[in-house]
């Protein structure tokens, strides 16, 4: 995208904390990762059945290692894992409801089906290619530049949380348990960190854009071209999803 011949580069400005993807994600149309991302979404919300929401959340997860990118997104889906695992063991220790827990245990397989196809979308998806699917199809320019900064801020703020948590177990010799006993180190060592590093950041693009002579009214527009591949990545999840609805059906 440009103005005047000058240029915004994002990959520039966030090179340094991207990793490269892999596999055939990586080539596969934006607007087909995002119409999966928003059916699995919705898909579960319906779905009442613990087990088919923990094989959605495994099939996602496999697309991730899949591109080379779990071990970015392994902190963000751990700590859900293990909060799950936290919250079911204070029920149990307070009530032992199994209603209340088999209600807790669907909120977070849902949480981490969400996350974790919202990672696998952000991770094999470059901004660039998303911004010319998205202007094919005639998205305003002002929302196109919104999601495209948007997407390239989740694995730069990956591998940022990645070596905060890193440095802060040379540090303090973290570990599961101590997490457990001193829950002030998780916010004071990593996230009050990520929030500094994140206006760091915002600033750093801000500054790039405006001495740029940025517009995000001003681009090609070019045209959506579905190849085989994406024929086949849709039809796939499609009969993913058919068959857990099918399954989800029978249970009830």
């Amino acid at each position: 995208m440009s103005h005047g011949g000058l240029s915004l580069d994002l990959k520039a400005v966030f090179s340094p904390f991207t990793s490269t993807p892999e596999g055939f994600l990586v080539e596969v149309n934006p607007l087909s990762k995002l119409t999966v991302v928003v059916s699995a979404t919705l898909l579960s919300t319906f779905i009442s059945d613990l087990t088919l929401l923990i094989i959605m959340g495994v099939i996602f997860t496999a697309l991730i290692a899949h591109s080379g990118s779990l071990r970015f997104a392994a902190p963000f889906l751990s700590f859900i894992i293990l909060f799950w695992l936290v919250s079911l063991a204070i029920i149990m220790v307070l009530s032992g409801n199994p209603h209340t827990m088999g209600f807790l245990s669907l909120f977070f397989a849902r949480f981490f089906i969400i996350s974790a196809a919202g990672l696998s979308f952000a991770f094999t998806t470059e901004p660039q290619k998303l911004a010319e699917s998205l202007r094919s199809v005639r998205i305003p320019g002002e929302i196109v530049f919104t999601l495209t900064v948007a997407l390239r801020y989740i694995p730069a703020l990956a591998v940022e949380a990645s070596s905060i948590w890193d440095s802060l177990k040379l540090r303090t010799s973290l570990s599961g348990s101590s997490i457990i006993r001193r829950p002030s180190l998780l916010y004071r060592g990593l996230i009050i960190p990520m929030i500094i590093r994140t206006v760091k950041i915002s600033d750093e693009v801000a500054i790039a854009a405006e001495t740029r002579g940025f517009n995000p009214r001003e681009g090609p527009v070019g045209s959506l071209m579905l190849s085989g591949r994406d024929i086949t990545f849709l039809a796939f999840f499609t009969v993913i999803f058919a068959s857990l609805v099918i399954m989800d059906g029978a249970v009830v």
